[in-house]
């Protein structure tokens, strides 16, 4: 990508492609995906029926990636097991190998494709937490010893909203998260900066790595739609009228996000990438930012 200004593009310190599992049995295409950018990012995720979408689990995914030479990280949201089934889930993780995962709480259903889906409404973010900690050290959450522990790096995924916690919330969500020794955190996509800047004093009190999320724009219709979601952070009208302006439409939303990119590096540890339907123009945008 060209600067305008004639200063060198900044390169995030870690890219992340988060890649959504196939809705069906066949993994060729979701290969495909991961090794057509093989080399040009520094770790793939896989999602856990992302946007409450039905997909197949991510355990199978992962397993195809480890087999082609990924150390993939595995999604898993609370929204969609008991705590039978997430220690259970993250048992098979460990023995297929998988030993890093990122916690989720989930969204709820009725965004979803079958929205008349229920939660099982039984985990919360730190039971979950808990669960990870205690399977790490050889318990499972009765307290039973287990015949071999996992090895689980713990990050989290925090939604955002236009809502803005206090310092002390913030500061008291930071040093919660130490205490059970999540490695990283990963704020969901916005391009209002001013919701980022508010946890980075925290993760760098605390220590915790702070990923951003990248989310492309693909249309205006997108972003009007967007906008008039409950909960979701707002896009700023700038990035509208880039949109608006584009004379190309089909190429506005990768130049809008490649732009956006360099902002968002200075922002935190590293940039997790999300296709959400765009996954076989990951390389396109790779091209982009010169990756």
């Amino acid at each position: 990508m060209e600067s305008t200004t004639g200063v060198t593009p900044q390169k995030p310190n870690h890219l992340i492609a988060e890649i959504d599992p196939p809705k069906g049995v066949n993994l060729e295409r979701f290969l495909n995906t991961a090794l057509s950018i093989r080399g040009r990012i520094d770790g793939v995720r896989v999602t856990d029926g992302e946007h409450a979408i039905m997909r197949m689990s991510p355990l199978a995914p992962c397993l195809a990636l480890k087999e082609k030479k990924f150390n993939p990280t595995m999604i898993i949201n609370g929204r969609d097991r008991n705590r039978i089934s997430f220690q259970a889930d993250l048992l098979t993780a460990a023995a297929l190998g998988i030993d890093s995962i990122v916690i989720k709480e989930g969204h709820d259903p009725t965004e979803g494709d079958q929205p008349v889906a229920k939660t099982s409404g039984d985990l919360d973010l730190f039971s979950m937490l808990t669960c990870a900690r205690n399977l790490n050290n050889g318990t499972d959450l009765a307290g039973e010893k287990l015949d071999g522990a996992t090895n689980f790096t713990i990050g989290v995924s925090l939604d955002l909203s236009d809502d803005v916690n206090s310092n002390r919330e913030n500061a008291e969500l930071f040093l919660k998260l130490e205490e059970f020794g999540v490695d990283s955190v990963t704020l969901g996509p916005t391009y209002d900066l001013n919701l980022i800047e508010q946890f980075l004093p925290f993760a760098e009190q605390t220590g915790i790595k702070l990923y951003t999320s990248l989310m492309y724009l693909k249309s205006v219709t997108m972003v009007r739609y967007l906008n008039n979601l409950p909960g979701v952070p707002s896009i700023p009208q700038e990035f509208l009228k880039k949109m608006m302006q584009a004379p190309v439409k089909s190429e506005a939303g990768m130049k809008v996000a490649a732009e956006f990119l360099q902002e968002l590096v200075p922002m935190g540890d590293g940039v997790v990438l999300l296709a959400i339907g765009w996954r076989e123009r990951l390389p396109e945008f790779l091209d982009l930012i010169e990756r």
